[in-house]
Formats: structure tokens, C-alpha cells, sequence
């Protein structure tokens, strides 16, 4: 029977497993932290670019408009896109206004979430949903008609000015929480836009041709986002994701001094339309949203079309990691704040105006898994599969609502029999067509 090994080679034994175990572990964190840089040096920053600055133009009735036949790069720490701009100032191939035979057309307006910068121009919502009508036999060219920093009156007018040429029978309006309080603004982070007035029932827009005003920075994210740098690029992506998604397990580990906790802050006065109270301003900008839509419903019908909403949920509104972080970030609680009162809000406006609506919520809830989500972490908008999803849950409301051409099974015609638009006369206050 061998005897034992003495204490001495014992201990040797274990500090070498010890030792062994200690530079494996620096070795790993050494090459995640390489990784960390490697992917962050490929990557820019957050805002800074202000690349809408740089295919933006002054537009005398929109406020601005995208610069024909530019291209533009965007290098954000989540994605690196090209948005290339067509000559009728679209995010979209050049087509011709009217529509090539056998094809049929929808138009979609909205704001950077349609335009779509954050993805690849094929991997957009429009285009996503072009790619499944035409998958399914339904020839069909889906207009991209959005605009970053676009509210509901500036699409509106886009669409009398200009979108009611492509002759689209069926014209989508998607619908973001921060066209609330903006549609009811005259300017948007210091950059002048339209504002419309409706007194005794007539709408007006007010101001005409705006004010040209120097570019104004990017708006602020929805949440507030980390500032302070990590002296690891690996840590900090940690907490950024701790942020985003964990933050108590954030606020936990900042007791080590890894970082900063979430600071308590108050939130900006567009997200108070999740806020159970009522706020007057909120409630004036609700009653002129309404009245903008109703325009807007007459526009399209007076031009042989339908109109229909889509409601695009915020992230907080969809991941429950988000929703912690936002409620923490400004101290609220469940009973504070309904993350579904823009949602009920608009189906009510739609229900009043009997326009149809569908609502993205339950489709991208049902997207997110604990490997992929709809939404990047830091910048809010829908990553590609966030487009792909939301496209998805269009094409199937399109399909089971018979939204589609006749040739296909629907019961909208190709294209829509008129193609008129508006032209505005300058005046500081201008009537606008009923349309009835």
C-alpha cells in the first residue's frame, strides 16, 4: 500500500491547481475584454454624428424634409446602416408616381421607426411587408414614407402635400407615444415645425411657410442612459446590459463601487401619457391628435383610399426588464403609470373615427425570447427582427382583414382612382379643405 503523499507535495499540488485556475480565469477576462474592444472600436458612439442633420432640409410646411438624392451612414454602437434618399425625398427606390400595371400599392407614414435607419434598407418594416404581398401573389410596392422626428400633424400634411400622389388605396398610419405631445408642439427639440389650431371646429394650420431655424440636436432617449465610462470595456457593457435589462442586480453590484446606481430622475413631459392621472396639456394634445386623424381620414377617403392605424409600442411597454428600469429611473409603480393607456387611447380615437387599427403590442411581446429580442438595448428602435415581426403581424391583419388588392383576395382595387394633393397659400393662418 503506497503511503500517502507528505503535506509538502500536497500543498504544492493545490497552489499549482490554484495558480493553474487564476491565470486561466485572467486569460479569459483578458480575451473578453480584447473581444470587447475589438467589437467597440468597429462600432461609433451614441449621437454625436447627428446624421439626420446631414440628409435633413429646411421644408417651408413640414418644418424639414430628407435631402433628395443623398446617402448617408450611420455608425452607432448597435448598428452600421447606409440610408440612401431617393429624388422624392424617401428612404425608398425611385418609382413612378404612377403606379406600373398590375401592382398594387400601399403607402406607410410614420416616424423613424418606418423610415427604419437603424436596419438595412431590405430588412425595414415596409420592405419586409412588401416582401411577404409579393410572396403570397399580392404584386405590391410598399411606398416608405417615414421620417425621423416626424409627429401625426407633419404625416398628415405629407400626405395632402405629396403622399396622395402615389395613389395608394390603402395608406398606414403608424402611431408612437411621442406624437402625442409634438403634435401639439411647434417646434421639435428647438427645430420649427407645423402647428395646427381648430377653434370652433375648423382645423387651421398655423404658420405657413415656418420659420427656417438652424438644425437642432437629437432628441434625448426615452430612458435616461449610463454616462459615466468603465475603465473596462467588457464591464461596461456588463452594466449597459444591467441597465437596460436587470437594473436591481445593477444597483446591487454598484454597492462594490463597480459603478454608478441608476440615478432617480423626472421623466420628460411626453412620457406622462402612461400616467394614470390626467394632466391638462397631455388632454389638449390627445383632442388635437383626434382632430389631425379626422383630417387626415377625409384626406384619404376623399382620394378613394382607407386609412388604417398601427399602434408601434415603446420598449417598456413590451420587456418587462425595460418597464423595471424605467419605473426605477423615475420612481414609479405599478399604480402610477399603465404602460396600455396609449394603446386604449388611440383604439377609442380609432373606434370614434371607425377607422381600423392594429396594435404591434401582443405580436412583439410574443417576438421577444431570452436569447432575441424586437428592440435593441440602448437605442430603443426595432432591430431587424423587431421590422420582421412587426411586418409579419401586418401582413397577417392585412390578409384576415381583406386589406388587400382584389387580384389577391381583398377587396381594394390596385391603386386608388384619385392622386390629388394640396398646395398651401402662405397666410399665418390657413383653413384647410373638409374634403366632404
Amino acid at each position: 500500500m503506497p503511503s500517502p503523499p507528505p503535506p509538502s507535495s500536497r500543498l504544492r499540488e493545490w497552489m499549482l491547481r490554484i495558480g493553474l485556475l487564476t491565470a486561466a480565469v485572467v486569460f479569459l477576462l483578458v480575451t473578453l475584454e480584447i473581444a470587447a474592444r475589438l467589437m467597440r472600436s468597429q462600432r461609433g458612439g451614441g449621437k454625436e454624428g447627428r446624421e439626420q442633420a446631414r440628409y435633413n432640409e429646411y421644408d417651408p410646411l413640414l418644418g424639414w424634409r430628407k435631402t433628395p438624392n443623398t446617402v448617408v451612414q450611420y455608425r452607432r454602437q448597435e448598428y452600421i446602416t447606409s440610408v440612401s434618399i431617393n429624388s422624392r425625398t424617401l428612404r425608398d427606390p425611385e418609382r413612378p408616381v404612377d403606379p406600373p400595371a398590375d401592382v398594387s400599392r400601399l403607402l406607410a407614414l410614420g416616424d423613424s421607426f418606418v423610415e427604419g435607419y437603424t436596419v438595412d434598407w431590405e430588412k425595414t418594416v415596409t420592405q419586409r411587408l412588401a416582401s411577404r404581398l409579393n410572396d403570397a401573389g399580392c404584386a405590391t410596392d410598399v411606398i416608405n414614407a417615414g421620417t425621423a422626428g416626424y409627429s401625426t400633424d407633419q404625416e398628415t400634411l405629407f400626405y395632402a402635400s405629396e403622399g396622395a400622389r402615389y395613389r395608394a388605396p390603402l395608406v398606414l398610419l403608424f402611431f408612437y407615444y411621442n406624437d402625442i405631445l409634438f403634435t401639439d408642439r411647434q417646434d421639435f427639440f428647438g427645430e420649427s415645425k407645423p402647428a395646427f389650431e381648430f377653434p370652433d371646429g375648423v382645423l387651421k394650420l398655423h404658420r405657413y411657410p415656418i420659420r427656417e431655424k438652424p438644425r437642432a440636436a437629437s432628441p434625448p432617449a426615452s430612458v435616461a442612459e449610463p454616462q459615466e465610462a468603465a475603465r473596462s470595456v467588457a464591464l461596461e457593457l456588463l452594466r449597459d446590459r444591467l441597465w437596460y435589462g436587470a437594473p436591481d442586480l445593477h444597483d446591487a453590484l454598484a454597492k462594490f463601487g463597480w459603478w454608478n446606481p441608476i440615478p432617480r430622475s423626472s421623466p420628460r413631459l411626453e412620457l406622462l401619457v402612461y400616467d394614470r392621472r390626467l394632466h391638462p396639456p397631455i388632454e389638449g394634445a390627445w383632442k388635437k391628435v383626434e382632430a389631425v386623424l379626422a383630417f387626415l381620414k377625409g384626406r384619404v377617403q376623399s382620394q378613394g383610399a382607407h386609412l388604417a392605424l398601427v399602434y408601434i409600442p415603446s420598449k417598456m411597454e413590451i420587456q418587462d426588464g425595460s418597464w423595471r428600469t424605467t419605473k426605477q429611473l423615475y420612481g414609479i409603480d405599478e399604480q402610477s403609470w399603465d404602460r396600455g393607456k396609449v394603446s386604449a387611447r388611440l383604439t377609442e380615437i380609432a373606434q370614434s373615427l371607425d377607422a381600423p387599427m392594429l396594435d404591434l403590442t401582443q405580436a412583439l411581446r410574443a417576438g421577444e425570447s431570452r436569447f432575441a429580442s424586437t428592440y435593441f438595448m440602448a437605442d430603443g428602435h426595432w432591430n431587424a427582427r423587431g421590422h420582421d415581426v412587426a411586418a409579419k403581424a401586418v401582413f397577417e391583419w392585412m390578409k384576415a382583414g381583406g386589406w388587400t388588392a382584389q387580384a389577391c383576395g381583398g377587396r381594394l382595387p390596385l391603386v386608388a382612382p384619385r392622386g390629388d394633393v394640396w398646395t398651401p397659400e402662405p397666410g399665418n393662418a390657413i383653413s384647410l379643405p373638409r374634403d366632404d
